[in-house]
């Protein structure tokens, strides 16, 4: 409810400011890093999931300020706090490839995350940075310590469904099968994990399908044969061979 001041006399209610947030104990403020790789190693060494804090753009420091929460903070996850950053524009230039990479170690965190422009968020992800959780205003320490404890189990379920999706992108090139590994191996790629065993399988599957795509382009180049490299450049579109096939192709225009 808000206060109503004294008004001056023929004036009407004049709505005072809300009071200032107290400043916050040293003590009880979470153990904050920056986003680095060796932060992400830390975690991966030790095990820890990760809470990462997106503050407002007129955060003053002490939204997560609790003694739960800095205890947490030193015992059951490394906390990261990423500066603000108002920008969501992805650089047009950057087509990237399809591997996931991680998005706490991109360039703007705030943007992978898809966390709106001045929303202060939490996010709880695993050591990898892959996200299970998020709060769109600052959660109690209960509430950051009941998804903690769940960051194991989702990161269980998660790859065992990835770990499906590539023993179907296996079994597929076993057989030669190039077009049906790839759409497997990709759909784990839409899922944007990282990290993850059976994610890291996938990846080292689509490299050595790539490697054996770009030596039938190259010999298909060799030969001159227009039709098989048009039958290639379709059958890898949305892979980083396409532009090689595609390249392949115009210099025989």
């Amino acid at each position: 409810m808000q206060r109503i001041d004294n008004p001056a006399p023929g004036a009407g209610p004049v709505a005072s400011s809300p009071a200032p947030r107290p400043a916050a104990k040293p003590e009880d403020l979470p153990s904050f890093e920056l986003p680095s790789t060796a932060a992400l190693e830390r975690a991966a060494a030790d095990k820890k999931p990760i809470v990462v804090y997106f503050p407002g753009e007129k955060d003053d420091g002490s939204a997560l300020a609790h003694p739960d929460i800095a205890f947490l903070s030193k015992n059951s996850a490394l906390f990261i706090k990423v500066p603000f950053n108002a920008n969501r524009e992805k650089d047009p230039w950057d087509v990237g490839s399809v591997v996931p990479t991680s998005k706490l170690l991109s360039d703007n965190p705030s943007r992978e995350y898809g966390v709106k422009v001045g929303r202060e968020t939490v996010i709880v992800t695993d050591s990898w940075g892959n996200d299970f959780f998020r709060f769109e205003k600052a959660p109690s320490a209960e509430e950051l310590r009941s998804s903690i404890k769940k960051v194991s189990d989702k990161v269980d379920s998660a790859n065992k469904k990835l770990q499906k999706t590539y023993d179907a992108a296996k079994a597929a090139w076993d057989k030669n099968d190039r077009s049906n590994a790839l759409k497997s191996v990709l759909k784990n790629f839409k899922e944007g994990l990282v990290g993850l065993e059976a994610q890291q399988n996938s990846i080292s599957l689509y490299h050595e399908i790539m490697d054996a795509a770009r030596a039938s382009i190259s010999d298909m180049a060799g030969k001159g044969d227009k039709e098989a490299l048009k039958g290639i450049a379709k059958e890898l579109k949305g892979t980083d061979a396409a532009k090689d096939a595609e390249a392949a192709l115009a210099k025989l225009k």
